[in-house]
């Protein structure tokens, strides 16, 4: 397969930092960003540092999704330092899970539409245009995926995440759109995608355990013990599916219901899952 160039969103840590690291160990090109320069710097290290030889095909800046200067600035930042944009997989997000609607903050409901929902909105709008001038290029268009969770996909009603699933199913009818509007444009110069990672163990996730009383922070961690998965497990099968997709509207789902019953039937004739032991959710 040709080298080709993925820009990632928020992608300084957890899933992000998975995806590139997923890319990178394929031979692409991966642009790094998150909302601090400095930790976008750091990344980029890690990253060299894991995959000696590869300091040319990584590149990074900072951007603030919410922004759409800031969304059209990591594009053009990308397409200089590389040349072509192939796939834009936007990562970055805000999630308070956990909580009922009444004790989620009004700073933290603004954040999750700010960066659920207008930063894909952002991210789609700097993507389809820039694809498209490519394609009038004849330099070939690519694919954009945006990132779904909290029960968005099938607007399946998940207790503790009423505003964070509503942004998602916005997200989701984004996409929708998106996809309706290639279709009727006979537009096969690009795909539009989503991705549905389930319920991975990120920095953030292990934030959210923390801050929960212990009563429901045991409750919690019974349930991510059956539901949860290791960010290098799912990155991995994301990022082989990403590669080879040629569907348009694809969602790729990681948690599927045949998953999901093999989970159950595991549990019920083999051993438990010791999944969390790596990890501690004590503060």
């Amino acid at each position: 397969m040709a080298t080709q160039t993925i820009i990632i969103t928020g992608s300084t840590q957890g899933l992000g930092f998975g995806y590139a690291r997923e890319f990178l160990r394929r031979g692409h090109n991966v642009i790094v960003s998150g909302r601090d320069p400095s930790r976008v710097q750091s990344s980029i290290a890690r990253l060299a540092a894991e995959f000696p030889g590869s300091e040319a095909r990584i590149a990074g800046t900072a951007c603030d999704v919410s922004r759409l200067s800031s969304v059209q600035a990591l594009w053009d930042f990308g397409a200089v330092r590389f040349g072509h944009i192939d796939i834009w997989l936007n990562n970055a997000g805000f999630a308070r899970t956990g909580a009922q609607f009444a004790d989620n903050t009004a700073d933290e409901i603004e954040t999750m539409v700010r960066s659920n929902v207008i930063g894909s909105i952002n991210a789609a709008q700097v993507a389809v245009a820039g694809f498209k001038r490519q394609a009038s290029g004849n330099c070939g268009g690519g694919k954009l995926y945006l990132t779904l969770g909290g029960g968005g996909a099938s607007g399946r009603v998940v207790p503790g995440m009423t505003v964070y699933s509503t942004t998602k199913r916005a997200v989701k009818y984004l996409t929708d759109c998106l996809v309706r509007e290639r279709n009727e444009e006979r537009d096969e110069s690009m795909l539009i995608g989503t991705i549905s990672p389930g319920i991975n163990i990120t920095e953030g996730l292990i934030r959210e355990m923390r801050a929960l009383p212990a009563e429901r922070r045991a409750k919690a961690l019974r349930q991510l013990s059956f539901i949860g998965e290791h960010v290098e497990t799912t990155t991995s099968w994301i990022v082989e599916r990403v590669l080879a997709d040629k569907k348009q509207g694809n969602d790729i789902t990681w948690l599927t219901t045949g998953r999901m019953v093999g989970r159950v039937f595991s549990m019920l004739f083999g051993s438990r899952r010791n999944f969390l032991s790596r990890y501690s959710f004590e503060s």
